[in-house]
């Protein structure tokens, strides 16, 4: 006989069957989260360790590029040959121009072979 703290309740066998499939379902699918989650732990600290990794070699880096900067000795240039650098750095020309004239170069090809 059942005590006061024991319920028995009938469950009839495909009701039984369904509900313990879905829970046995939703267990698995529990447990496979819970190991990527690990997985993501993992590869979260592998990121920042690599992040930490990659941020002490251009630390150094830099520090070695300033340090041969620093060796280096420092050249008078002319301020005549000074002007003449900013315009030719003035002369160079945009990225959409030099696009658009290689579309146009592409489309006479185009043109030609059509014809």
């Amino acid at each position: 006989m059942a005590t006061e703290e024991e319920i028995y309740l009938s469950i009839s066998l495909p009701n039984y069957k369904t509900s313990k499939l879905n829970t046995l379902m939703a267990q698995t699918d529990l447990l496979q989260i819970l190991k990527k989650l690990h997985k993501l732990k993992v590869l979260s600290r592998r990121k920042c360790d690599l992040k930490k990794s990659l941020q002490k070699q251009i630390t150094s880096t830099l520090i070695q590029i300033d340090s041969i900067q620093n060796k280096l000795p420092t050249s008078k240039v002319p301020k005549t040959i000074q002007k003449r650098k900013k315009i030719e750095k003035k002369e160079t020309f945009s990225k959409r121009s030099t696009i658009e004239k290689e579309l146009q170069l592409i489309n006479e090809k185009l043109r030609e072979l059509n014809s």
